[in-house]
């Protein structure tokens, strides 16, 4: 093969559509000695090939495919991108690179020179030249962890309610269930137990568990869930990983725009609804060497919502605002070492927090809450394979929840009424520090070894004060400036006369308090593969906390077997031991104050009252410890069919939780380790994918989430009973999940999402706010959407649009978020605040081609 510098600099724009061309040049450079003389047999020797994308970082898992005259030849890179072939002889090769994701790179008449180095490049909305093609799918026979993804792409494409929030989009990942706070439960999880990644560092809320980073839904590059099988790298979340890896710039400029046109809505009249713009830019600032990217994101909705009682005349409505920025540089100091940096900010703000039928906006607070997450990371390639990755993160969390008024806060039969009980101030921050080395070696077969280490910092300062809550009896009112136990303005006694109250709470001894806890961490993970098609990854990871202060030791081992030649079928099996990190607000809510409640009889004299007080012995604690095994095949079908099955089983103990001892009028909650979680689930995924982006995705999971002790208890949450077993409040028994994006005629395509499931299960109470009856006796109504949106892509004016409309909720399925759940009220499972069918359309400018 003879290759001119000018064929090859031709062959490059067709196959990546870019101007980076070094690497073929460096073949042009050296195609003389590639080939070998005529008469002579050719040499034979190690071929490496070296993967990396178009900011040069190494691009791990990438399938790298040899084809030539007599065999073909195959392996998967590392996490340095490197892929190694030995024996390969210096007759001419047809080389392909693909990765989901990631164009796939095709070259012909490849010599063996040693080494070549190519160039992926990342799928992108519109593509910049006509010749390059999408990565075939296949399964990857180097994955180990049962894993789900969904790329920027599939998000952009997905039509979802509040597409704004890409939360709402995990959804739509197999295993994860969204509660009615757009909280994901992965694996039938508590929030808390799924550690959240953002670009590879903790952004778990240090405090609560709570998802609250949202970076523009247009700036995510990806978002992987990992629920089982999960390398020893990660710990501190027994329920798995949640990933969110998002984009950078390379030397082309790339502007987008979305939703920057404002919307109305009908309800009782014409009203504005809501505009929420997102942009993205980014690019070179030194070509080859410095990139930028910037996704900036805002929020304004008028939230108008029905009120149902009869005697209503107006909506209920709320205004939330708010907004986001994520920017990022990334700087190739050298050509071994990658430096990026990061900095998130997310504030917003919203009038009447939590709005429903049964709570209006006089009755909910105003709260204001921001995140800011930075980072910086270096990677810096060694000589060979080696690989060494450091980073800092510092990320914080705050909020400030106010009442509207100095109303009495009350709860009757049919709802609330006054002004909000609770003002509160809280910031939750982490500091974090983290390594990984990378070691590849070779000893009875590949050897990919990885060290790693991880150090935090965390505090919480915390400021609550709360007011009276007052539970009316049936029909029963409370008169102005007066409590459930006389006269708002004296101190609280017996009262002289029969109450209107069923219960009534006061706090005391509230002050501000700080809680800290530092974490260490180590591990060390191998993934050796003794032949082509066996890959074994046993790790053990080492936990330690300031709170419990025990080490703690996570063995855990899986593996893949490929059952066929042809790479179409394989099997994953899995067992591994996981512990829970201590969630500061457990340990601080002792410091909150105490609850003291007066209960009266159906006369409305008073029968009993209860001190009500929280603590905590650190020194009895153990660390929550589970055990996740699973097993799963992967098969190819006929017709690009992908079918995956999965029976996945966890089981913990020493869980924390709050349990009652009472006696002597008063009730102390003490933390301990006696909560004993169980999840299983069976699921059938099926994907057909089809030319370019366009994809069909239907998943069924049969599961089941339950505890022996399900109550989580708090000074907000004071359910009047003992813990007891039962099915957590997102357990879906039987849970249906489909999305596509397809072509339909003429330039137009469909894209559709579609949810069907059991419906969740709520807790029935009595006017005395005591749990009637065993959780999971009561459920909502079995829940359906479907979402059907056509859209089209079109040229004008030199640039390129997308213009998108459809249906939510297009069979106007009645979806109820809220119901009466006090056991005697008239108004008893009475569903309320529907999801109701709705029109959306989104406008999308996506710049030049």
């Amino acid at each position: 093969m003879h290759l001119t510098r000018r064929s090859i600099f031709h062959l490059a724009l067709r196959i990546s559509g870019t101007r980076r061309v070094c690497f073929l040049l460096a073949l042009s450079i050296s195609s003389p000695a590639q080939t070998s003389p005529p008469g002579r047999p050719s040499d034979t020797r190690s071929f490496t090939i070296v993967v990396l994308d178009e900011n040069s970082v190494a691009v791990p898992e990438a399938r790298v495919r040899l084809e030539g005259p007599s065999k073909t030849l195959q392996c998967e890179t590392d996490l340095a991108g490197h892929c190694k072939f030995a024996n390969v002889t210096g007759e001419p090769w047809q080389l392909r690179v693909d990765k989901e994701g990631f164009y796939a790179f095709y070259l012909k008449d490849v010599q063996n020179s040693g080494a070549l180095e190519i160039e992926l490049h990342h799928q992108q909305e519109v593509q910049e030249n006509v010749n390059v093609v999408e990565s075939v799918p296949a399964i990857d026979p180097a994955q180990v962890s049962s894993q789900e993804k969904l790329s920027g792409i599939d998000i952009l494409d997905l039509p979802y309610p509040n597409t704004r929030d890409y939360r709402y989009a995990l959804n739509y990942i197999p295993g994860v269930v969204l509660d009615q706070n757009a909280q994901p439960h992965v694996a039938g999880s508590e929030t808390y137990e799924t550690l959240v990644l953002l670009d590879g560092f903790n952004v778990t809320q240090p405090a609560n568990g709570r998802l609250l980073v949202r970076p523009s839904t247009d700036s995510l590059r990806q978002v992987t869930v990992e629920t089982s099988r999960v390398s020893a790298e990660y710990g501190k979340g027994p329920a798995g990983v949640l990933s969110l890896q998002t984009g950078i710039g390379d030397d082309h400029y790339r502007f987008a725009a979305t939703n920057f046109v404002p919307s109305f809505q009908h309800k009782n009249g014409w009203a504005f609804d809501k505009v929420n713009p997102r942009f993205t830019a980014s690019g070179p600032i030194v070509k080859g060497k410095l990139w930028f990217f910037d996704g900036l994101d805002g929020e304004y909705d008028k939230v108008i919502t029905r009120q149902l009682p009869p005697n209503a005349n107006s909506d209920y409505s709320d205004i939330v605002w708010r907004g986001g920025n994520l920017a990022k540089v990334q700087a190739n100091v050298t050509t071994h070492d990658i430096i990026t940096g990061s900095f998130l900010v997310d504030w917003l703000h919203d009038d009447h927090q939590g709005v429903s039928p049964l709570a209006p906006p006089s009755t909910r607070p105003k709260v204001s809450e921001n995140v800011y997450v930075a980072s910086l990371k270096e990677q810096h390639t060694f000589s060979g394979d080696t690989l060494l990755e450091v980073g800092f993160a510092f990320d914080q969390y705050g909020l400030q929840q106010a009442p509207i008024g100095r109303e009495p806060y009350a709860i009757t039969t049919e709802g609330v009424e006054g002004n909000y009980y609770l003002r509160a101030d809280n910031t939750a921050r982490r500091s974090q520090v983290l390594a990984n080395f990378y070691v590849p070696q070779q000893w009875h077969g590949r050897h990919d070894l990885i060290f790693g280490t991880d150090l935090e910092r965390l505090s919480y300062e915390q400021l609550f004060d709360r007011s009276p809550i007052s539970t009316l009896r049936q029909d029963e009112t409370l008169a102005p400036n007066t409590t459930c136990l006389g006269p708002a303005s004296v101190p609280p006694s017996v009262p002289p006369k029969p109450s209107p109250c069923a219960l009534y709470s006061a706090f005391i001894g509230a002050a501000p308090s700080t809680i800290h806890d530092s974490e260490a961490s180590a591990y060390i993970q191998d993934r050796w593969s003794p032949i082509s098609r066996l890959l074994i990854e046993p790790g053990v990871r080492f936990d330690w906390d300031q709170i419990v202060r025990r080490p703690l030791f996570s063995p855990r081992l899986a593996g893949t077997y490929v059952l066929d030649n042809s790479g179409n079928t394989k099997i994953s099996a899995g067992i591994g031991v996981m512990y829970e990190s201590t969630l500061l607000s457990l340990i601080a809510a002792p410091l909150e104050g105490s609850r003291h409640d007066y209960f009266f009889g159906p006369d409305g004299l008073l029968t009993r009252s209860v001190l009500t007080t929280f603590s905590v012995d650190r020194n009895t604690l153990l660390a929550p410890r589970y055990i996740n095994w699973s097993i799963a095949l992967e098969r190819k079908l006929p017709g690009q069919v992908f079918l995956k099955t999965e029976f996945l089983k966890r089981d913990s103990k020493d869980g924390f939780v709050y349990n009652t001892f009472a006696g002597g009028g008063a009730t102390d909650f003490l933390l301990q380790d006696t909560r004993h979680d169980h999840y299983y689930s069976f699921k059938v995924d099926l994907r057909r994918t089809f030319r370019e982006r366009y994809s069909v995705n239907v998943s069924y999971t049969r599961s089941r989430s339950s505890s022996n002790q399900v109550l989580d208890y708090s000074l907000d949450s004071l359910l009047s009973s003992a813990q007891v077993s039962g099915p957590y409040g997102w357990d879906s028994p039987n849970r249906f999940i489909s999305w596509g994006f397809v072509p339909l005629i003429k330039g137009f395509d469909f894209a559709y999402s579609l949810e069907a499931r059991t419906g969740f299960s709520f807790p029935a109470i009595n006017q005395q706010q005591q749990l009637a009856v065993p959780p999971g006796t009561y459920r909502y109504p079995r829940y359906f959407t479907f979402n059907p949106h056509v859209e089209k892509r079109f040229h004008a004016k030199g640039f390129y649009w997308a213009l998108r409309g459809g249906f939510e909720n297009v069979t106007n399925s009645q979806n109820p978020y809220t119901v009466n759940n006090v056991l005697g009220s008239p108004q008893f499972l009475r569903f309320s605040n529907f999801d109701r069918r709705a029109f959306s359309a989104r406008i999308r400018f996506l710049g030049r081609k």
